[in-house]
């Protein structure tokens, strides 16, 4: 697998993109009407089915962050390589999340790369500043990012439930997952916004 035939033609990766943004649109509506239609006892507490729509939404936000994070390492990757800017075989490969390995007759042979999210997307960052030579944005004490940090958690336990309350979502976990995809758009469209940025 070679950059080039790694990375999708730009249509494509819009097309995906807006795809993901409206399944969290979508998600995060049917939990709100959900919510809505609870009833709220004497004390203000609410009561209501919200739990299958809640994991729908952590499912999709985490799809949406992945892609988006997927485009910008390899817009950022092109980048370098049609700009003749200087990208190690290491960042080339793991901006279209390609690893290597040995296979039983001791052959060099490709795999998936099996990135941490949030490795993953402060790579990203980093090779979209490097690319395109700008000063970095990413500030990692913002509460976006504990929040993402925070919701990997929550994702992980949802994927690999062991108790019944491990598929329980609080409201404290809904709202930092919210704030975790807000924060991610907002930095995205800032780097976008000051350096015009294709792809990003």
């Amino acid at each position: 697998m070679t950059l080039d035939r790694s990375i999708v033609e730009e249509r494509t990766t819009a097309e995906l993109i807006v795809t993901l943004g409206n399944d969290v649109d979508r998600c995060h509506k049917a939990l709100v009407d959900a919510i809505d239609a609870g009833s709220v006892d004497k004390d203000g507490r609410v009561t209501a089915d919200y739990g299958f729509f809640a994991r729908q939404l952590v499912r999709a936000i985490f799809a949406y962050i992945e892609g988006i994070t997927f485009s910008v390492k390899a817009t950022a990757a092109r980048h370098c390589l049609l700009s003749g800017i200087d990208i190690s075989p290491q960042e080339r490969f793991l901006a279209v999340d390609v690893d290597h390995a040995l296979n039983d007759k001791g052959e060099v042979v490709e795999q998936r790369a099996m990135l941490r999210l949030a490795a993953n997307v402060r790579f990203a960052f980093a090779l979209t500043e490097k690319a395109f030579g700008i000063e970095p944005l990413f500030d990692p004490s913002v509460e976006w990012w504990s929040c993402l940090k925070a919701s990997i958690k929550v994702r992980d336990r949802l994927t690999h439930p062991k108790m019944p309350g491990d598929v329980d979502l609080s409201g404290e976990e809904i709202v930092a997952m919210l704030k975790a995809r807000h924060g991610f758009d907002r930095l995205l469209l800032e780097y976008g916004k000051r350096y015009s940025i294709t792809g990003v």
